[in-house]
């Protein structure tokens, strides 16, 4: 029965959209190496480009469900990419699994 309740809840969630990349823009993205100081994550992106890191990005279902720990390994996967990738201007951003 919980998984019936949950694909109504995801069905009611995408009402209105058609798919592909119309859901995947509506969808809620998060910055899961950074926190606000009420424990919660700020949107996805940067207001610098020219200098600091990459955001490591996450969907906020997906980040709600990933623990402290998990959060953590999963920066430092993104961050050793890119100590690991090409320096200078022009730069492109690596992806980490």
């Amino acid at each position: 029965m919980e998984f019936e309740e949950f694909l109504l809840e995801k069905k009611k969630a995408y009402a209105g959209t058609k798919g592909g990349l119309d859901k995947w823009f509506k969808e809620k993205w998060v910055d899961i190496s950074k926190t606000n100081p009420d424990g919660s994550h700020p949107p996805c992106g940067r207001s610098d480009t020219s200098k600091g890191g990459y955001p490591k990005c996450r969907k906020v279902r997906v980040a709600a469900k990933m623990t402290k720990k998990q959060k953590k390994a999963s920066v430092a996967r993104k961050r050793k990419v890119e100590k690991e990738g090409t320096k200078g201007s022009g730069r492109k951003p690596n992806y980490a699994k």
